[in-house]
């Protein structure tokens, strides 16, 4: 057995990965220095690698190294000195058999499992608006209608959010005692204590760890920008809506950079909803209990607080709507005449040949058609 420790981070989904995870990409060295890498060794190689996990390799917009990054793993944890850390938050859907072929790759080092989980309240309608980052159309109370009636089956959105299921899965494989569920520490919490919990169970000091603005995570969206990005998303074509595309345009470009931010209305479920949150947390609390899983942090954060919820269901005012939406105009206009200015004062290059095309996809020629237009 190699006692060299592995640290699968699962997630879940919306649960303060990304905060995490830009300080540990942003923070490489640090860790190293601490006796723990990053396997693989970036951010797209991390996403390549549960994309060939979860059986989700299209050759139609992925290259075709991607189909073998489960391959790889094995050989890139032999050269990794000391502890490793693996952390995708879409690893929390993996089923049996992938958790199962993953677990294979590791070649018998000392797995530990680590889930981060966040109180329901908060998590849903952040849940939501990832959703619409992600080209979907569907209002709040129709996510919300859709969860409810999810629960206890493997459709989703539940099966990202089942956190008594996604722990037992794993917990076939790996022992409870090696599997740390992480909670999220109540909104107005200093953001450090998060980044505190999850290096606590690594093993390592947060000292010495690049924080930064930057490390603030997601730029989330408040109720006019999200309505506003709803709309378009329902307008747009199945064709720019794969993830190829939409990804870079629809998501990091339009929702993040054009609409994200912090003025505008909270996104909140409405309060006809907390007993049910409510029941559900208090579930999850004893399946945590029962199974003996470790836990970093305090139960008690994943029970909802009244205040995250609103005494009327999500209802965007038109007018409100006009005005993000003129904004994001000017804003786009914005950026697209800077980068015209940009490229007429950049001096006349000489031709050069063209590029060799990716082997499989094309994706590339696309989103620079897409950016073109844009």
């Amino acid at each position: 057995m190699d006692q060299r420790p592995l640290f699968i981070h699962i997630g879940l989904q919306k649960t303060g990965t990304s905060y995490l995870q830009r300080i540990f990409w942003d923070s490489v060295p640090e860790l190293a220095s601490q006796g723990l890498s990053l396997v693989p060794g970036s951010k797209l190689a991390m996403f390549r690698l549960a994309l060939d996990v979860r059986d989700r390799y299209n050759p139609e917009i992925d290259p075709p190294s991607v189909a073998h990054a489960l391959e790889r793993l094995p050989r890139l944890l032999e050269e990794a000195p000391g502890a490793a850390l693996i952390t995708q938050e879409a690893l929390s859907a993996a089923t049996r058999p992938q958790v199962e072929r993953l677990l294979a790759a590791t070649e018998g080092r000392d797995v530990r499992v680590i889930v981060t989980v966040r109180d329901l309240g908060r998590l849903i309608p952040s849940a939501w608006q990832q959703t619409l980052q992600g080209s979907r159309s569907q209002t709040l109370d129709e996510f919300a209608r859709r969860l409810e009636a999810s629960v206890g089956t493997n459709a989703t959105p539940w099966r990202t959010m089942d956190v008594p299921t996604i722990l037992a899965r794993w917990n076939r494989f790996v022992p409870a005692d090696r599997i740390t569920v992480v909670t999220v520490p109540p909104s107005g919490s200093d953001p450090q204590l998060l980044l505190d919990r999850f290096c606590g169970v690594l093993g390592i000091s947060a000292d010495g760890l690049t924080v930064d603005e930057r490390s603030r995570g997601n730029r989330g969206l408040r109720a006019e920008q999200a309505e506003v990005l709803r709309r378009v998303n329902a307008l747009l074509p199945d064709e720019v809506k794969r993830r190829d595309v939409y990804g870079d345009l629809g998501k990091r470009y339009f929702a993040v950079q054009v609409l994200g931010g912090d003025e505008g209305t909270p996104i909140r479920l409405p309060a006809a909803r907390q007993e049910w949150v409510t029941h559900i947390s208090h579930e999850f609390i004893d399946a945590i209990k029962a199974g003996g899983y470790a836990v970093a942090g305090d139960l008690d954060d994943l029970l909802p607080q009244a205040r995250h919820f609103a005494t009327d269901d999500l209802e965007v005012p038109d007018e409100a709507v006009a005005g993000v939406a003129t904004k994001a105009l000017a804003d786009m206009l914005v950026d697209r005449m800077h980068a015209r200015a940009e490229a007429a004062a950049e001096p006349v290059q000489p031709a050069q040949p063209p590029a060799a095309e990716p082997a499989a996809p094309g994706w590339r020629a696309r989103v620079a058609r897409l950016r073109a237009a844009w």
